[in-house]
């Protein structure tokens, strides 16, 4: 009795008119049509999509020296390299004593940074700056604008004398010791300068840049790092051509390019501004009436001072 009504209870559950099984029926076949539509439009699709090709970006000339690292060339990577967010920085540099780093700085994307010390474990050296040609990655683009920063210091061959022969001193003759005139020399030869790196040769040339020329050789010593023995070393070497400076158009310049002059800070750009603008031009006597210069500060001013 109690299957029976159970038998009932189930084929009445599972009955289905003549309208629900045709809507079972429609929606079976969406559902087939689906399925069937995944699996194959994926290879309907295939290859019809367009690679797309990015143009390799223009080059950009190297910057003159001058001009600060920040606005620097932007050199296009190698491709299948990731491309560099940092500008890529330029100084001097010896590729048989590059770090990874230093290389990476310069605009060597990290594979070929990696090829660069590999091989130089490998026993690898760098005779001159078309060397750098032989690493593989190395673009023409790259090449070119480091080129002009390569510097390897000659090897110095030495020779065994016979000791058969008897030896011979002869008295070392005199020759006057040549000067490096700061204002205008370029990285190269100012990195060649007895106890001058790359480092120090970045900021000698950066602080330059932001004086508009040297007027003194003790205005080394306001350089970053800059210790005694490296003063006078670098001191004993160089001199200074004061025909060189950057003047400054006092009575012209406005005031935000003023206080980026690494002499004047904003109180004292203020006060020449304000002064112009009350009474004309001024001349050196009213800068030491301002009264917000310090007279040690003034006589550094005043070298690059035009009225």
């Amino acid at each position: 009795m109690l299957i029976t009504r159970f038998r009932n209870w189930l084929a009445g559950f599972f009955y289905f008119n003549k309208q629900e099984r045709n809507g079972i029926f429609l929606l079976c076949f969406i559902l087939a049509l689906v399925v069937l539509l995944r699996l194959f439009l994926p290879v309907l699709l295939d290859g019809q999509h367009p690679v797309e090709r990015t143009a390799p970006e223009p080059e950009v000339p190297v910057a003159a020296e001058k001009h600060d690292a920040a606005t620097a060339d932007r050199i296009p990577e190698t491709p299948g390299e990731p491309a560099e967010h940092k500008q890529p920085e330029r100084f001097v540099f010896n590729p048989n004593t590059l770090s990874a780093e230093e290389a990476r700085a310069l605009g060597f994307p990290e594979k070929l940074s990696a090829t660069l010390i590999h091989f130089r474990n490998k026993g690898g050296k760098f005779h001159n700056a078309q060397d750098l040609k032989k690493l593989y990655g190395m673009s023409q683009q790259l090449y070119a604008a480091l080129e002009p920063y390569v510097l390897i210091p000659e090897r110095k061959h030495t020779f065994h004398r016979d000791t058969v022969y008897p030896k011979h001193s002869y008295p070392k003759k005199a020759f006057p010791k040549s000067m490096l005139e700061l204002n205008a020399a370029d990285s190269l030869a100012i990195v060649d300068l007895k106890g001058i790196g790359p480092g120090f040769t970045k900021r000698i040339l950066k602080y330059r840049r932001l004086l508009g020329g040297f007027h003194s050789v003790e205005q080394l010593k306001e350089i970053y790092g800059m210790s005694d023995s490296t003063y006078a070393t670098l001191a004993a070497q160089v001199i200074i051509d004061k025909s060189q400076l950057i003047k400054i158009p006092i009575n012209a310049i406005d005031l935000n390019s003023l206080r980026k002059h690494p002499y004047f800070n904003f109180q004292m750009a203020q006060a020449i501004v304000n002064f112009r603008s009350k009474h004309g031009k001024l001349t050196e006597a009213d800068l030491s009436g301002l009264g917000v210069i310090p007279a040690e500060k003034l006589a550094l001013i005043l070298p690059y001072l035009q009225y």
